[in-house]
């Protein structure tokens, strides 16, 4: 057994009835040991046997194969519980394992199907193998918060899959919905300049609606900073919300190397500013 799957099933016991345990226990061990009919009985049959709740485990996360980390806390206790069932599958046969998740994400419900989407990024292969990607493209095009959360935030397996295309799509789909852009695996990394224009488009028009903007658009958008950013950001220091003068200051603080002008709007701001974890942004800011 995996140090993942008995991370996963320590969290499940700690929330489900004693015998739901026994249930999962039970089949895992099925699954695992050869009943090649286990898994497609029992997956559907999750929520009802160990419960639906949250799993309610603060700051707990798990690490994939690749070395990546996920936190758990958007997690319920039958997301956990079909991910021990996936991983039970994989150790009986890893070839192929993403393929027979994807079959699962096929006949699924919503619940189910946020099962799949989110052991993707655990199952044998998932570095390399995007034979499961069809389920996040799926889920793009879905209404269900739920399904569309579990394939886009904290999915190492989406961001290392995803064509560019599809990938800015997701990105912005995130914000476009109120999710949190950190919360996009690799955001860093795959950011480009067509998602840093788009990004400063979609903070255009919130702007010119009065509506929210998400702060932690900035500093991905700031990594290819389209015509006009510098001076959005140095405005946005002075905005009411801490959220935004630390992320605007985070992001003047990827500028300041080939924009060396801002390093005086972010001195007088630090001359300025009364919150510490706004000041400690700025430092940074500086020191880059």
């Amino acid at each position: 057994m995996t140090d993942v799957e008995n991370q996963l099933v320590t969290l499940v016991g700690a929330r489900a009835r004693t015998e739901g345990i026994a249930w999962l226990d039970a089949e895992r061990a099925r699954i695992a040991g050869g009943d090649a009919a286990a898994l497609a009985l029992a997956f559907p049959a999750a929520g009802r046997q160990v419960g639906r709740g949250g799993l309610d485990a603060p700051g707990a996360t798990i690490t994939t194969p690749g070395g990546e980390v996920i936190p758990l806390a958007a997690w319920r206790v039958d997301d956990a519980a079909r991910v021990v069932l996936l991983l039970a599958d994989a150790r009986r046969a890893p070839a192929g394992a993403l393929a027979r998740a994807f079959t699962l994400y096929q006949q699924g419900d919503a619940r189910e199907r946020c099962g799949v989407l989110r052991a993707l990024s655990l199952l044998p292969g998932a570095d390399a193998d995007d034979a499961a990607i069809g389920a996040v493209l799926d889920a793009m095009r879905t209404s269900q918060g739920e399904v569309l959360e579990a394939a886009l935030c904290d999915n190492p397996y989406a961001s290392r899959h995803l064509p560019p295309l599809e990938w800015r799509m997701a990105a912005l789909k995130v914000v476009f919905v109120g999710m949190s852009l950190d919360r996009v695996a690799r955001v860093a990394e795959r950011a480009d300049a067509e998602l840093a224009q788009s990004l400063v488009d979609l903070a255009n028009e919130r702007e010119a609606a009065t509506r929210a903007v998400p702060p932690e658009m900035w500093p991905v958008a700031a990594r290819f900073p389209p015509p006009g950013l510098a001076a959005k950001l140095v405005g946005y220091l002075e905005h009411p919300a801490v959220a935004h003068r630390a992320a605007a200051a985070t992001a003047l603080g990827l500028l300041l190397p080939s924009t060396p002008a801002l390093r005086a709007f972010l001195t007088d701001r630090l001359a300025r500013e009364p919150d510490a974890a706004v000041q400690d942004a700025l430092r940074r800011a500086l020191a880059a």
